[in-house]
């Protein structure tokens, strides 16, 4: 079928629509009427092979390809340059995919592979079915003005393997592909789009570097090679005829030394380098005659068709040549399925062409190249955060960065910025100020192209940077250039980003910090400290990062009706408001803040403070027994009375902390001890003064709500209470607080700390958590704290800041089963260190067997384990998480309407925290409608096959 269908085409051809055939002219997608109705008219007359996209809106492009495919006789080539993607050519509406040079620094090269597929997928959705793609000139030249960051770099294997897998992903997504600039533009100082560069080489140098990657890549029939303008000095002997026109290089050398049997076309033929020498229709007869089959953007047409003819009539061009090319030209039309005249869907091309998927891929590849250049001290990536007095500064930006913004979810830190030119006015005044810093990073931006680009790293900056250095821990990320590393060599801790893009620097502050491993290799020679292959590998300190969610396995399409659900919840009463946190993989997806703090209150935000109520029971009091067990401080088997002497002669002194923990202990569920200090007035029951006062006094020093403070001696009548209590006949499951009640004095008694102060020195600061904390109050401004409830039952007040359990209230606010206030995400942050087997942040607080302990069944239950709530399996009872969940998830409820679960064999943890119970605690329709359970199924529903 191929052979005939070009056997019927050639045979139908005249001479000039065959030459026609061999060219390819540029349009804009940007362009009005006239220019259309010009492109068409060149394809009904002079029957061209294929037309180059340049700049234009992606949509109007899909159209004008459908309009040009149907008024030509033999289908198009559509062409782009789309090098890095579609960006390069539609940078407002498509994704610009990481440059050569940054994927360069890739060591993961199948991820070099996924890229050619996607670019390939997006190119044949808006009608491209030929990129001049990949760039194989290794760039040698650190001046080199028109290759730079459109190479792989300086090594020639890895030039070489990325073009193969990027010319390979392309073909393989239906996209012809080609490499280029054959023999070579990387050792340059010219661009030839202004004149001709000239390479001084012999054949030995060019064999050994320049066609080392387009030897190999020919010989995996690549499927089209672009012959750049150059002129070789010592392998041409026309002066100054470049390599485009040249039949020793492209006939001797490309056809038949290197045996390349694909299709051959010359670089732009509107280019200086070309026109300064040769002008219209004698450089495309002189392209023709050196052995090009394609012509791309000739000046003149019917002139170039024309001259070819000439030297066809003079014999310097046979008719067996132009067929030759000619079969070529089909034979690759062919191989895309162009003979089928397919048509493309001009429908949802923005969204088809910019999915989460692609931007996924954009951020993993950013990730894998960020490289480290240098670190002395070990001190990439930062592990300790606590109680080190940061700073960031960024230099050369208008305000702060992106960069500095993500760092704030690692530790808090003071920011600057240096604008351009603003340094000598700053400069005392900064230094005075890093003075008080522990540590100081130092972010520097000069991306290529912009207005603040350096062409070198001034010595004004390197100066200062040596005084800061002097002074403080200092750390220098560089967004730019990796050439321009080499005056930063003397520095004890640089990390090179080479891209001033957003999705960059989110990911780079990532780095820093240990969300994401750190794998870039250098792919240039900077200086001899920072060369060619230098790496420098870190792992991740399993810290969460941040990414879409396709990054972590997850169709965000299918998350769309989490959004749906939180809006309900709102507009029903079912809560004013809360945050939903999920991450799977050790990546953030989801960051929601929803409704308010009250129905008509402030805007929930990441940072709003919320009462976890029972999940205090695994993110404080669990804790702490697993420490201790694993310390071997504590057994899950002794007797309580060992820990606590006045049990001693009571009905819970053989009682095991184990079966206590798993609910399993006979106690009863709780004791409304509030209830007993309070006074009937008519219909209202009002704190009783022999218990209360209003202000805070010795005597009276328990907190129990804002103006509200408990006898101080109280507290040991409630533990009284507790240890007297009755139990129930038998054993059973039970769900009961008074058993974390107990569980919290036996961890007091053992560490002879209360509490809150053992599980924030050894939790909660060396996880760098801000506002997780009992009695938030004491540090945590009450703006930011949720309220919990309008209470009219016992504390008569709106209770904000201080436990909404009476119980954990009327004890000071800490509590083993209740009193802990905490984000979602810092929730969440202790959930991922127990799904990471115990550690997180490079630090390790259990041995993997401690958390598999505590997060199993315990003792054949169908829901418990020591401490931590499982999915449910007995089917008659009340299900507790998605059904869709697997039976390993672990977690917890809270009355406010809060949840955690993990899930360690999907790698996600969900959590949600609310204020259900605002106004009134009377409010259930959370729990009714199962909205907790809805969202969760949300997530399972989107995680991709």
């Amino acid at each position: 079928m191929e052979e005939r269908w070009i056997q019927s085409n050639l045979e139908n051809m005249t001479i000039d629509e065959k030459i026609g055939q061999m060219m390819i002219i540029r349009a804009y997608s940007k362009g009005d009427e006239a220019e259309k109705n010009y492109i068409l008219s060149l394809i009904e007359k002079y029957k061209i092979g294929g037309v180059c996209f340049f700049q234009g809106d992606p949509e109007r492009q899909v159209m004008l390809t459908n309009m040009f495919q149907g008024s030509s006789k033999i289908p198009l080539f559509i062409a782009i340059d789309g090098e890095w993607g579609l960006g390069m050519r539609h940078s407002e509406k498509t994704i610009s995919f990481p440059k050569n040079l940054i994927l360069g620094a890739i060591q993961d090269e199948s991820l070099i592979y996924k890229l050619g597929k996607e670019i390939g997928s997006q190119c044949k959705t808006i009608g491209v079915n030929f990129n001049f793609s990949p760039v194989s000139d290794i760039n040698i030249n650190s001046k080199n003005p028109v290759i730079y960051d459109r190479s792989f770099g300086e090594s020639k294997e890895n030039v070489t393997s990325k073009s193969y897998l990027m010319f390979k992903g392309l073909e393989d997504a239906g996209v012809l592909s080609c490499a280029k600039h054959f023999p070579g533009h990387g050792d340059t100082d010219k661009d030839s789009h202004y004149t001709l560069p000239v390479l001084e080489h012999d054949k030995y140098r060019l064999d050994d570097v320049e066609l080392f990657p387009f030897r190999r890549l020919a010989a995996q029939n690549i499927g089209s090679i672009m012959v750049g303008h150059l002129y070789l000095s010592k392998v041409e002997t026309d002066v100054n005829r470049p390599a485009s026109l040249s039949r020793t290089i492209i006939t001797g050398m490309l056809r038949e030394e290197l045996s390349y049997r694909g299709l051959i076309l010359t670089d732009g033929l509107d280019m200086k380098a070309i026109t300064k020498n040769f002008p219209s229709g004698i450089a495309e007869a002189e392209a023709v005659w050196a052995g090009n089959d394609i012509l791309l953007l000739p000046e003149n047409i019917p002139l170039a068709i024309q001259t070819i003819k000439k030297y066809i009539k003079e014999g310097k061009i046979s008719f067996d040549q132009i067929d030759a090319s000619i079969r070529r030209i089909l034979a690759a039309k062919y191989k895309l399925g162009l003979h089928l005249r397919p048509y493309y869907d001009e429908n949802n091309i923005f969204e088809r062409i910019n999915s989460q998927k692609a931007l996924a891929l954009k951020a993993e590849l950013m990730e894998n190249a960020v490289t480290l250049l240098k670190d002395e001290k070990k001190n990439i990536p930062i592990r300790q955060t606590k109680d080190i007095n940061t700073a960031t500064l960024s230099i050369n930006t208008d305000e702060i960065t992106i960069f500095q913004r993500r760092i704030d979810d690692y530790t808090k830190a003071r920011h600057y910025h240096l604008q351009p030119g603003q340094l000598n006015e700053k400069k005392t005044s900064l230094i005075n100020t890093f003075k008080q810093f522990d540590r100081v990073i130092i972010s520097i931006h000069s991306e290529i192209g912009t207005r603040f680009a350096f062409k070198e790293l001034p010595t004004d900056v390197i100066n200062f940077l040596k005084e800061i250095e002097k002074m403080t821990e200092v750390i220098i990320v560089f967004f730019g250039n990796p050439y321009f590393t080499d005056r930063l060599e003397n520095f004890p801790a640089v990390l090179l980003a080479y891209d001033d893009e957003e999705i960059m620097q989110d990911i780079t502050a990532q780095c820093l910090f240990g969300a994401n491993p750190i794998k870039g290799k250098m792919p240039v020679n900077a200086s001899s400290t920072f060369s060619l292959g230098l790496v420098n590998e870190r792992a991740s300190l399993g810290r969460l990062g941040f990414g879409v969610p396709e990054r972590a396995g997850v169709d965000s399409r299918k998350l769309l009706g989490i959004d749906s659900i939180l809006s309900v919840m709102v507009q029903t009463g079912a809560t004013p408001g809360g945050q939903l946190v999920v991450a799977k993989n050790g990546k953030i997806i989801i960051n929601k803040p929803f409704g308010r703090l009250t129905p008509l209150g402030e805007k929930v935000e990441k940072n709003t403070v919320y009462d976890v109520a029972s999940l205090t029971k695994i993110l404080s009091t669990s804790l702490a027994a697993m420490k201790l067990y694993e310390e071997k401080k504590l057994s899950l088997t002794r007797p309580l009375k060992f820990y606590i002497s006045d049990l001693i002669h009571t009905n819970k002194e053989e009682m095991e902390l184990g079966e206590v923990l798993a609910h399993e202990a006979g106690l009863r569920a709780y004791i409304p001890f509030h209830k007993e200090t309070l006074v009937k007035v008519q219909k209202t029951y009002l704190p009783d003064t022999n218990f209360y006062r209003q202000h805070f006094s010795p005597d009276f020093a328990i907190p129990v709500s804002e103006k509200l403070f408990l006898r101080t001696d109280y507290r040991d009548s409630i533990w009284y209470k507790i240890y007297h209590s009755e139990l129930r006949s038998g054993k059973s499951y039970r769900y009961s607080d008074l058993g974390f009640f107990l569980v919290q004095k036996t961890i007091e008694e053992i560490t002879r700390q209360k509490l809150d102060e053992y599980v924030d020195q050894n939790f909660y600061r060396p996880l760098d958590l801000h506002y997780t904390a009992y009695k938030p109050l004491e540090k945590i401004p009450i703006s930011l704290i949720a309220p919990s409830e309008v209470d009219n039952y016992f504390r008569n007040s709106v209770i904000r800041g201080t436990v909404h359990d009476m119980s954990a209230a009327m004890l000071g606010g800490v509590a083993g089963n209740a009193g802990l206030f905490s984000t979602a995400t810092e929730a969440t942050m202790i959930m991922q260190m127990l799904l990471n087997g115990g550690h997180y942040g490079g630090i390790r607080f259990f041995q993997p067997e401690t958390v598999q302990f505590f997060t199993s069944r315990y003792n054949g239950s169908t829901r418990r384990g020591l401490g931590f709530d499982l999915k449910e399996l007995n089917p008659k009872k009340t299900e507790n998480m998605s059904e869709l969940a697997p039976a390993s998830t672990y977690g917890h409820l809270g009355f406010t309407g809060t949840v955690t679960f993990a899930d360690p064999e999907n790698q996600i943890v969900f959590t949600l925290l609310a204020n259900r119970t605002y106004p009134t605690m009377d409010n259930n329709s959370m729990h009714v409608k199962k909205y907790r359970i809805k969202l969760q199924d949300e997530i399972y529903k989107a995680l991709l096959p």
